[in-house]
């Protein structure tokens, strides 16, 4: 399994990277786009497992569609006409589909889940990219957010004792947890001195430890829907990892929080 994880991001990491700093805001938009098509189909498909039934063509094309009216900068009552014709289409796709109204509204609620908790949070990355510094914090957001993954990861395995949440995850323990957040501070003062100059000592501190802390909760949501689903993981695309989910769900959560940060001038 080790061997695994490390052979997929040997492979997979540096072709991120390349695409990144080479490639062009929509180049990564694209990226994401795709992204978000599996994202989507593996969220639905787990719900499939749990006893859902889930619109998945609806919501995969709705999600797509979201992103974009996104990512072009539409203004904000563009964007909340979108979200009320994703709604809109839902609704009537169900009362056409001939269902009954309790089946109609666990239908309509968890393709909606899927789009919120899918294309909603994996677009921040796409947005933080179109902004003038836009390399540095996907490197940023990266480099930190997956430090504290394997610095969770790898405490816990050698060191944890305590669960930390038994009820979500039986893995996950206290020491892995305060390994990942140390991760993730150290990770941010490295990308001070490597990539980003400007980040002020604060910032590295308190970026380091809110994108930990946030990432962390990312992996407890995905923790949480994949137990309420009843699945282990959330497919198979990367070996050793699992599927695209497993291995995005700090990010979903953390790049809202960067975008945040970057868009009020904190960082």
């Amino acid at each position: 399994m080790h061997l695994k994880r490390i052979l997929s991001a040997a492979i997979l990491l540096p072709a991120f990277l390349l695409l990144v700093q080479f490639g062009t805001a929509l180049h990564f938009f694209v990226l994401v786009a795709l992204a978000i098509l599996v994202g989507l189909y593996e969220f639905y498909g787990m719900a499939k497992a749990g006893g859902w039934h889930p619109l998945t063509p609806l919501g995969m094309g709705c999600g797509v569609a979201l992103s974009c009216v996104e990512f072009f900068e539409a203004p904000a009552p563009w964007l909340i006409s979108a979200l009320s014709g994703v709604v809109l289409v839902l609704l009537i796709s169900l009362m056409v589909g001939g269902t009954d109204q309790k089946e109609a509204a666990s239908r309509g609620a968890v393709t909606l889940l899927g789009l919120i908790y899918v294309a909603g949070l994996m677009s921040f990355p796409a947005l933080l990219r179109a902004m003038e510094p836009g390399r540095t914090y996907i490197f940023y957001l990266v480099f930190v957010t997956w430090a504290g993954d394997t610095g969770a990861f790898y405490v816990g395995s050698t060191m944890g004792k305590r669960l930390l949440c038994p009820s979500v995850s039986p893995r996950k323990t206290v020491e892995g947890s305060v390994g990942g957040l140390i991760c993730s501070v150290l990770a941010s003062g490295l990308a001070r001195l490597w990539f980003w100059e400007g980040l002020g000592a604060v910032e590295v501190v308190a970026m380091g430890l809110g994108l930990g802390v946030m990432g962390q909760v990312g992996d407890l949501c995905e923790s949480m829907l994949k137990r309420s689903f009843g699945v282990k993981d959330t497919g198979a695309l990367i070996p050793g990892h699992g599927g695209l989910l497993d291995r995005v769900d700090s990010l979903l959560f953390t790049g809202p929080v960067l975008y945040v940060a970057a868009l009020a001038g904190w960082v």
